[in-house]
């Protein structure tokens, strides 16, 4: 529950004072005057001291057993309603900074839109050393400035996507000349941290992870690549470069930094061609296809899923079959194309159930059958669907990895989404209480953006089980709102 100011902390021990000068005045103890009321001794004392909220009812039954002649249920009457008058300015507030940041993300995304349209030729370049060029001018760029140069070259997906599949492998990643001899322990220790901040990720959300990753790429990967290294060390270089940039392009793209998300999915795609790894850009471009789904780009995240399997065909491992196919799902649900869309899933489901291979996953991938469940419920709610995705989402939020809290959140938040399609309103707003716990540990706009969709759907609702969730559910957007405004000015 929001915290009251301190003038109607005031006069709720105000009341509290009157209601024990008037039980004195007619010689009740606290203890005798509780029957009366129907409420417990430790109420009464409570409610004296203003710690303690308490039912009109309770006020009714006090005047009439001290002989105040309502002129405490009055006074609560008075309290209740400065109280409720704050609580409304308070959400009044909080709907005005959620405005004020959806218009400036706005302004910020149509400047995106049309930078990216000036720089669509320029999204991919033809060497390695170009490749490198261009991503240090990212690096370079302060991750909390909206209007680095690096930004302005924030390319067109679809067309990186087309350049990706056709374009011929680089001849070498060897680096004859740089300023030291880079090894395997170099690519070791970059693993190791991007396994940690990635796991911070997973746990807190974008917001808390972006600012440390893009600290430490712009800090140590650059002097790596200036290295010396041969043929084979460069392409490992390159990978985990790819990882980090594929990395960071999610955390930003969590944190609602959409154009920079973007620059940096489109850069990890170029370096994980220049390592040679397919199957990692596969990767990239499922991120790119969730990413375009998020901002309503649904033909560009279709070509961009399709690409994605296209390119990866003979080289995918089955859990990656199954992300690969589970998001192009994801993809034409978004659209109603619901007979391709069923299978593409079918295609997942197959691709983890059958008999497919047993190579080695790689490191970086770690969906699994709780994805597989997590992506048929986005499907079957965008479907419209919510028997159906109350069960797959049901099987996933159960399945979810140890530590990945926001993908649990989201999960939850598709259950309790179809419970209350369904009618089950206790049930949505129990869930989504539980949710709304969890949402104080992440900094995730996708997180918010979906407790706030959920409010919004269940706030018709008049029982006292969605009214709970309300309060808590306002609370922390209310908060959440105020941090990015703080952080951002």
């Amino acid at each position: 529950m929001v915290r009251e100011s301190q003038t109607v902390e005031k006069a709720r021990c105000a009341l509290g004072a009157q209601l024990a000068a008037n039980r004195r005045a007619v010689g009740y103890s606290q203890a005798e005057l509780a029957p009366l009321t129907g409420y417990s001794r430790s109420t009464i004392a409570n409610v004296e001291t203003g710690r303690q909220h308490v039912p009109r009812d309770f006020w009714e039954r006090a005047d009439a057993a001290v002989n105040a002649g309502g002129v405490l249920a009055a006074a609560n009457d008075e309290v209740e309603a400065a109280a409720r008058h704050e609580r409304e300015e308070t959400a009044r507030a909080a709907r005005a900074a959620r405005q004020a940041q959806a218009e400036q993300w706005r302004a910020q995304h149509a400047k995106g839109a049309a930078q990216q349209q000036r720089a669509a030729g320029s999204g991919w370049t033809e060497t390695i050393d170009q490749a490198h060029a261009v991503a240090a001018s990212l690096w370079s760029g302060d991750p909390g400035d909206t209007d680095t140069a690096a930004e302005d070259a924030s390319p067109a997906g679809t067309a990186v996507a087309l350049r990706w599949l056709i374009a011929p492998p680089d001849p070498s990643a060897a680096r004859l000349d740089g300023w030291r001899l880079i090894g395997s322990g170099d690519l070791a220790r970059l693993h190791g941290v991007r396994r940690c901040l990635k796991d911070i990720d997973n746990a807190h959300g974008g917001g808390a992870a972006l600012p440390m990753a893009v600290s430490y790429v712009r800090r140590e990967i650059p002097p790596l690549l200036d290295g010396r290294y041969d043929d084979a060390t460069g392409r490992g270089l390159f990978e985990v470069a790819a990882e980090f940039q594929h990395d960071v392009g999610w955390m930003a793209y969590d944190a609602d930094r959409q154009d920079l998300a973007a620059c940096y999915f489109a850069h990890a795609l170029r370096f994980a061609h220049a390592a040679g790894n397919r199957l990692l850009g596969g990767r990239i471009l499922a991120a790119m296809s969730h990413q375009a789904i998020y901002l309503g780009h649904i033909a560009q995240a279709i070509d961009l899923a399709r690409a994605a399997r296209a390119g990866t065909t003979q080289l995918a491992t089955p859990h990656a079959l199954a992300m690969l196919a589970a998001m192009e799902a994801c993809a034409l649900a978004a659209a109603g194309e619901t007979k391709l869309c069923q299978q593409a899933l079918g295609d997942a489901e197959t691709a983890l159930t059958g008999n497919l291979g047993d190579g080695p996953e790689p490191e970086w991938l770690d969906f699994d059958e709780g994805g597989y469940w997590g992506h048929a419920a986005r499907v079957y709610r965008d479907l419209g669907e919510p028997e159906r995705a109350e069960q797959c989402a049901e099987r996933s939020v159960a399945q979810c990895l140890t530590g990945h809290r926001r993908t649990h959140s989201q999960r939850s938040t598709i259950q309790a989404a179809a419970r209350l399609q369904l009618g089950d309103v206790d049930a949505a707003a129990a869930v989504g209480e539980e949710v709304v716990r969890e949402a104080w540990n992440l900094h995730s706009g996708h997180v918010f953006g979906e407790v706030s969709a959920l409010a919004r759907a269940i706030a018709a609702v008049k029982t006292p089980a969605a009214a709970g969730f309300l309060d808590q559910a306002r609370e922390l957007l209310a908060a959440r709102a105020a941090g990015a405004a703080v952080a951002g000015s």
